[in-house]
This record gives structure tokens, sequence and C-alpha cells, in this order.
């Protein structure tokens, strides 16, 4: 299978990368112009037949065009630490606009446990440990600064499952000026496939397969950045549901 990876060097999205090469699908992988690879070595010539690496603004429509032409799938898997929460909802669109233009259908997208629909079962500890700098910035008396990690989440899911609110859509869409307007007509069939999977509190360690991925919401679990990514891979080799979000953990309560 071939893949296309978006979330840059984050710790989800680069893990993943190696277990798909390991497993023996070609990796196409979206990473900043000035990113440091710890291994400079796969965008060496040798390594060409299993990865392809992408660098680029993340606001070039023809960048994700790039990365995502002829692939089979696309996984996204943002990360706060390496990319602007604020950012992610513009990149989810400009991801599927790419999808379409290249008629590429397959997409699973990783954001965490409280997300969407699953938000009511969010206790206040875990909400604290998914947004520890915005208790921070309450605290201080910041409320500018704040902004809701499991919100932008939510948000990203609301753009693939197509519930964003029109207002929404065209507000970002003003704004849009990186996205290029040599527009790609897609198959006549087109149409997204889409699967959300939502983890528990990642955690460092190894691939485990102890996890569980349920339909139903759980109440906190963490789980390993290793056995989200096999998760997902299985996902994708499997065609786990479509139209469907899983919740993902090691140990927790299923409502």
């Amino acid at each position: 299978m071939r893949i296309a990876v978006f979330g840059g060097l984050g710790a989800l999205a680069s893990e993943f990368v190696v277990q798909a090469m390991v497993a023996g699908h070609f990796v196409s992988w979206f990473i900043h112009t000035d990113d440091e690879l710890s291994d400079t070595s796969l965008e060496a010539p040798t390594y060409s037949d299993a990865i392809r690496i992408v660098r680029g603004s993340s606001d070039i429509l023809s960048k994700y065009q790039e990365v995502i032409a002829g692939c089979d799938a696309v996984v996204v898997a943002f990360d706060a630490r390496y990319t602007q929460p604020s950012s992610w909802v513009h990149q989810q669109r400009l991801i599927q606009t790419a999808m379409r233009r290249e008629s590429v259908q397959r997409l699973l997208v990783i954001t965490t446990h409280g997300a969407g629909d699953s938000q009511r079962r969010l206790d206040w500890s875990t909400w604290a440990k998914l947004n520890v700098d915005q208790v921070r910035y309450m605290l201080l008396g910041q409320a500018e600064m704040c902004w809701s990690l499991v919100a932008q989440y939510s948000a990203q899911e609301n753009v693939v499952t197509g519930s964003e609110t029109l207002e929404a859509r065209n507000g970002s869409s003003s704004s849009s000026s990186g996205a290029d307007s040599d527009d790609k007509p897609p198959h006549p069939d087109w149409a997204l496939q889409w699967t959300i999977l939502r983890p528990g509190l990642l955690t460092e360690g190894p691939v485990t397969g102890t996890y569980l991925a349920s339909h139903d919401h759980i109440f906190g679990g963490h789980i390993s950045y290793a056995d989200v990514s096999d998760c997902a891979i299985k996902a994708l080799e499997e065609n786990m549901d479509i139209g469907e979000c899983f919740s993902v953990a090691y140990s927790a309560r299923v409502a």
C-alpha cells in the first residue's frame, strides 16, 4: 500500500512512518521545509523505493497534491508540539481538497479521546492533562491566550465528517491564500472514505497489541504512540469501518 502521511515530525506521525515502512508499505511523508530529520539518509536515493519525503509550506495546496499523488490512502496525525493547533482545520481542508483532485478516497485521521461526540465522556483530569498549557494561561488570567486542544481536534473532525458549519467553511476559504486555483477534476465516483481514531493519553512504549479499539466512548485510559500507529496500520490493511470513529486505549471504562 502507498500511504501519504501528514503530521510532520510529530511523535505519532514519525512513529507511523517507521512502522509502515517496516510493514512493507511505501510512505509519502510531508514535512516542513526547514525540518531536520534525525536520519538524513531517508532522503537518499537508496530509500526511494520505500519513502518519498516532500518538503514545503503547509499552506500550499500543490505540495499536498505532490504528497498524495499515486497513494492509496492518507493518514493525518497532527501534534500540538509540532504544528499550531489553530492551523489544523485549514490543513485538513487542504488535504481533502488534494485528495479529491488526486482521486484518493481512503482517509484515516488520528485525533484524541474527548473530541467530537466523545467530549461528553471527557473527565476534568483528562481534559487538564490534554490542555496543560491552557490551564496555566487561565490561572495567570491570560484568557486571550487560551485555545482548547480538544476543541481544535473536534473542529478538525467536523471537516472530515462534513459536519462543519457553512459559516466556518466560508470564513476559512476567504483567507486561504495558499490554496492555488489549478483545479484537477476528481474521478466521477470519488467519495471520501474516512475513519477516525481517538486515542487516550499518549505515552512512550513499545507495540503490545493489547489495546482496545471500540465504537463505544472510553473514559480516560492511555496508549503508546507505537500501539496507536499499529492500530492505524491495521485499520488501513483491514479496511476498518468506513465513516466510523473508534476510541483506542489500553485499560479504561467503556460507556
